[in-house]
Protein backbone atom coordinates (compact mmCIF):
# COMPACT_ATOMS: atom_id res chain seq x y z
CA UNK A 1 0.00 0.00 0.00
CA UNK A 2 1.55 3.36 -1.39
CA UNK A 3 0.21 6.44 -0.10
CA UNK A 4 1.12 9.58 -1.89
CA UNK A 5 2.90 11.77 0.75
CA UNK A 6 0.72 14.69 2.15
CA UNK A 7 -2.79 13.15 1.48
CA UNK A 8 -5.22 14.27 4.26
CA UNK A 9 -7.02 11.49 5.86
CA UNK A 10 -9.92 13.02 4.59
CA UNK A 11 -9.29 11.76 0.87
CA UNK A 12 -8.19 8.67 1.50
CA UNK A 13 -10.91 5.32 0.54
CA UNK A 14 -12.69 3.79 2.88
CA UNK A 15 -10.16 0.37 2.69
CA UNK A 16 -7.04 2.03 3.09
CA UNK A 17 -8.17 3.73 6.18
CA UNK A 18 -9.14 0.47 7.67
CA UNK A 19 -5.48 -0.98 6.61
CA UNK A 20 -3.97 2.53 8.24
CA UNK A 21 -6.10 1.72 11.57
CA UNK A 22 -5.43 -1.91 11.51
CA UNK A 23 -1.71 -1.60 11.18
CA UNK A 24 -1.63 1.01 13.99
CA UNK A 25 -3.42 -1.65 16.20
CA UNK A 26 -0.67 -3.82 15.52
CA UNK A 27 1.98 -1.38 16.82
CA UNK A 28 2.42 -1.57 20.30
CA UNK A 29 5.23 1.20 20.57
CA UNK A 30 6.42 3.52 18.15
CA UNK A 31 9.00 6.22 18.74
CA UNK A 32 10.14 8.93 15.92
CA UNK A 33 12.84 10.99 16.04
CA UNK A 34 13.18 11.46 20.21
CA UNK A 35 16.03 13.07 21.40
CA UNK A 36 17.37 13.56 25.04
CA UNK A 37 20.06 15.88 26.57
CA UNK A 38 21.49 16.34 29.94
CA UNK A 39 22.87 18.96 31.55
CA UNK A 40 25.59 19.35 34.38
CA UNK A 41 26.55 23.19 34.91
CA UNK A 42 28.01 24.12 31.51
CA UNK A 43 28.08 20.60 30.30
CA UNK A 44 26.04 18.89 27.98
CA UNK A 45 25.01 15.07 27.19
CA UNK A 46 23.15 14.02 24.18
CA UNK A 47 21.70 10.19 25.71
CA UNK A 48 19.50 9.90 22.51
CA UNK A 49 19.81 11.44 18.92
CA UNK A 50 16.78 11.27 16.68
CA UNK A 51 15.85 7.98 17.15
CA UNK A 52 13.15 6.10 15.70
CA UNK A 53 11.86 2.78 16.42
CA UNK A 54 8.49 0.71 16.08
CA UNK A 55 7.71 -2.56 18.39
CA UNK A 56 4.47 -4.49 17.34
CA UNK A 57 2.46 -6.07 19.29
CA UNK A 58 3.57 -9.72 20.95
CA UNK A 59 7.62 -8.95 20.09
CA UNK A 60 10.13 -9.44 22.34
CA UNK A 61 12.67 -6.78 21.52
CA UNK A 62 15.92 -6.15 23.35
CA UNK A 63 18.06 -3.48 23.53
CA UNK A 64 21.92 -3.55 23.71
CA UNK A 65 24.82 -1.61 23.26
CA UNK A 66 27.68 -0.49 25.49
CA UNK A 67 27.37 1.33 28.62
CA UNK A 68 26.26 4.84 28.14
CA UNK A 69 25.01 4.27 24.59
CA UNK A 70 21.72 5.32 25.88
CA UNK A 71 19.97 2.25 26.96
CA UNK A 72 18.17 2.97 29.79
CA UNK A 73 17.19 6.40 28.81
CA UNK A 74 15.56 5.26 25.70
CA UNK A 75 13.56 2.52 27.71
CA UNK A 76 12.60 5.58 30.31
CA UNK A 77 11.50 7.14 27.17
CA UNK A 78 9.32 4.48 25.45
CA UNK A 79 8.09 3.82 29.46
CA UNK A 80 6.73 6.90 30.02
CA UNK A 81 9.18 7.32 33.15
CA UNK A 82 10.85 10.34 31.16
CA UNK A 83 9.83 12.54 28.41
CA UNK A 84 11.93 13.19 25.35
CA UNK A 85 13.11 16.83 24.40
CA UNK A 86 11.78 16.51 21.41
CA UNK A 87 10.34 13.70 18.96
CA UNK A 88 6.70 11.41 19.32
CA UNK A 89 6.02 8.77 21.12
CA UNK A 90 2.88 6.31 20.84
CA UNK A 91 1.96 3.68 23.16
CA UNK A 92 -1.25 1.43 21.60
CA UNK A 93 -1.33 4.37 18.77
CA UNK A 94 -1.64 6.81 21.47
CA UNK A 95 0.12 10.37 21.31
CA UNK A 96 1.92 10.28 24.88
CA UNK A 97 4.18 13.50 24.38
CA UNK A 98 1.41 16.29 25.78
CA UNK A 99 -0.46 14.06 27.41
CA UNK A 100 -0.96 15.29 31.40
CA UNK A 101 0.63 13.26 34.03
CA UNK A 102 -2.57 12.29 35.25
CA UNK A 103 -3.46 10.56 32.07
CA UNK A 104 0.45 9.55 31.70
CA UNK A 105 -0.25 7.51 35.21
CA UNK A 106 -2.98 6.01 34.58
CA UNK A 107 -1.53 4.32 31.52
CA UNK A 108 1.19 3.15 33.40
CA UNK A 109 -1.07 1.54 36.09
CA UNK A 110 -3.42 -0.06 33.32
CA UNK A 111 -1.04 -1.01 30.29
CA UNK A 112 2.69 -0.89 31.24
CA UNK A 113 4.73 -3.47 33.25
CA UNK A 114 7.69 -1.79 34.97
CA UNK A 115 10.69 -4.38 36.14
CA UNK A 116 14.09 -3.09 37.30
CA UNK A 117 18.02 -4.02 37.85
CA UNK A 118 17.41 -3.15 41.38
CA UNK A 119 14.15 -4.96 41.86
CA UNK A 120 12.41 -1.62 43.62
CA UNK A 121 9.99 -3.31 46.15
CA UNK A 122 9.09 -1.72 49.05
CA UNK A 123 11.26 -2.77 52.11
CA UNK A 124 8.22 -2.58 54.65
CA UNK A 125 6.03 -4.87 52.85
CA UNK A 126 5.61 -8.38 52.44
CA UNK A 127 5.80 -9.74 49.08
CA UNK A 128 1.94 -10.49 48.89
CA UNK A 129 1.77 -6.37 49.79
CA UNK A 130 4.27 -5.52 47.22
CA UNK A 131 2.19 -7.26 44.19
CA UNK A 132 -1.44 -5.70 45.37
CA UNK A 133 0.04 -2.51 45.47
CA UNK A 134 -0.63 -1.20 41.83
CA UNK A 135 -3.58 -3.55 41.40
CA UNK A 136 -5.28 -1.69 44.84
CA UNK A 137 -4.76 1.48 43.08
CA UNK A 138 -6.92 0.54 40.40
CA UNK A 139 -9.70 -1.95 42.46
CA UNK A 140 -10.58 -3.31 45.80
CA UNK A 141 -7.84 -4.95 47.90
CA UNK A 142 -9.96 -7.94 47.87
CA UNK A 143 -9.70 -8.41 44.13
CA UNK A 144 -5.50 -7.69 44.41
CA UNK A 145 -4.90 -10.20 47.19
CA UNK A 146 -6.86 -12.83 44.76
CA UNK A 147 -4.34 -11.79 41.62
CA UNK A 148 -1.65 -11.28 43.60
CA UNK A 149 -2.05 -14.96 45.12
CA UNK A 150 -2.50 -16.38 41.97
CA UNK A 151 0.40 -14.55 40.56
CA UNK A 152 3.01 -15.63 43.56
CA UNK A 153 1.83 -18.77 42.77
CA UNK A 154 2.43 -18.92 39.00
CA UNK A 155 6.21 -17.63 39.46
CA UNK A 156 7.00 -20.40 42.33
CA UNK A 157 6.75 -18.35 45.54
CA UNK A 158 3.73 -19.82 47.04
CA UNK A 159 5.59 -20.18 50.06
CA UNK A 160 7.10 -17.23 50.58
CA UNK A 161 3.95 -14.76 50.38
CA UNK A 162 4.58 -12.89 54.23
CA UNK A 163 8.51 -12.62 53.55
CA UNK A 164 10.32 -8.84 53.07
CA UNK A 165 12.03 -8.45 50.65
CA UNK A 166 15.32 -8.56 52.89
CA UNK A 167 13.86 -12.19 53.30
CA UNK A 168 14.58 -13.51 49.86
CA UNK A 169 17.25 -13.80 47.47
CA UNK A 170 17.91 -11.46 44.86
CA UNK A 171 16.08 -14.09 42.01
CA UNK A 172 13.12 -14.42 44.45
CA UNK A 173 12.88 -10.82 44.70
CA UNK A 174 12.84 -10.43 40.86
CA UNK A 175 10.10 -12.57 40.77
CA UNK A 176 8.02 -10.95 43.14
CA UNK A 177 8.69 -7.55 41.21
CA UNK A 178 7.73 -9.74 38.12
CA UNK A 179 4.59 -10.53 39.73
CA UNK A 180 3.91 -6.96 40.76
CA UNK A 181 4.23 -6.03 37.00
CA UNK A 182 2.05 -8.15 35.87
CA UNK A 183 -0.74 -7.76 38.60
CA UNK A 184 -2.92 -5.24 36.51
CA UNK A 185 -2.89 -7.25 33.38
CA UNK A 186 -0.60 -5.04 31.22
CA UNK A 187 0.12 -5.32 27.32
CA UNK A 188 3.47 -4.08 27.65
CA UNK A 189 6.76 -4.98 29.74
CA UNK A 190 9.45 -3.00 30.44
CA UNK A 191 12.38 -4.55 32.14
CA UNK A 192 15.90 -1.92 32.43
CA UNK A 193 18.48 -5.18 33.21
CA UNK A 194 16.53 -7.35 35.03
CA UNK A 195 19.25 -10.05 35.49
CA UNK A 196 22.08 -7.81 36.26
CA UNK A 197 22.25 -8.70 39.82
CA UNK A 198 21.54 -12.00 39.18
CA UNK A 199 23.75 -15.36 38.77
CA UNK A 200 23.41 -17.77 35.55
CA UNK A 201 21.11 -19.83 37.08
CA UNK A 202 18.43 -16.96 38.50
CA UNK A 203 19.31 -15.31 35.03
CA UNK A 204 18.26 -18.18 33.32
CA UNK A 205 14.73 -18.89 35.46
CA UNK A 206 14.08 -14.75 35.13
CA UNK A 207 14.40 -15.23 31.44
CA UNK A 208 12.43 -18.67 31.22
CA UNK A 209 9.73 -16.59 32.65
CA UNK A 210 9.87 -13.69 29.96
CA UNK A 211 10.24 -16.11 27.16
CA UNK A 212 6.60 -17.85 28.89
CA UNK A 213 4.64 -14.64 29.38
CA UNK A 214 5.60 -13.50 25.21
CA UNK A 215 5.22 -16.60 23.41
CA UNK A 216 1.89 -18.09 25.73
CA UNK A 217 0.68 -14.80 26.90
CA UNK A 218 1.39 -12.76 24.10
CA UNK A 219 3.00 -9.53 26.83
CA UNK A 220 4.91 -7.71 24.70
CA UNK A 221 8.44 -6.94 26.22
CA UNK A 222 10.65 -4.36 25.76
CA UNK A 223 14.36 -5.49 27.80
CA UNK A 224 17.42 -3.35 28.31
CA UNK A 225 20.53 -6.21 28.18
CA UNK A 226 24.27 -5.74 27.90
CA UNK A 227 24.70 -9.43 28.42
CA UNK A 228 25.21 -10.52 24.61
CA UNK A 229 24.00 -14.70 25.52
CA UNK A 230 20.63 -13.22 26.78
CA UNK A 231 19.78 -12.23 22.71
CA UNK A 232 18.94 -15.59 22.10
CA UNK A 233 15.45 -15.20 24.25
CA UNK A 234 14.82 -12.12 22.40
CA UNK A 235 12.53 -12.29 18.45
CA UNK A 236 14.75 -9.00 18.28
CA UNK A 237 17.24 -6.74 19.37
CA UNK A 238 17.84 -2.77 18.96
CA UNK A 239 21.72 -1.79 19.16
CA UNK A 240 22.29 1.12 20.52
CA UNK A 241 25.83 3.36 19.63
CA UNK A 242 26.46 6.73 21.01
CA UNK A 243 22.56 7.72 21.39
CA UNK A 244 21.55 6.48 17.92
CA UNK A 245 20.06 3.32 16.31
CA UNK A 246 22.30 1.03 14.18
Amino acid sequence: MQIPPGVPDLFLPIPIKQELGSVMKKLAIQARNISKTYYAGTKKFKALNEVSIEVRSGEFVMITGRNGSGKSTLLHQLALLDSPDVGEIRIQGEITSHLPESRRMGLRLSRLGYIFQEYALIAELTALENVMLPAMMLGSSGLAKRKATDLLNKVGLEQKFSRLPSQLSGGEQQKVAIARALVNDPKIIFADEPTANLDTVASKDILSIFKFLNEKEGITILMVTHEPEELSYASRKINLVDGRVV
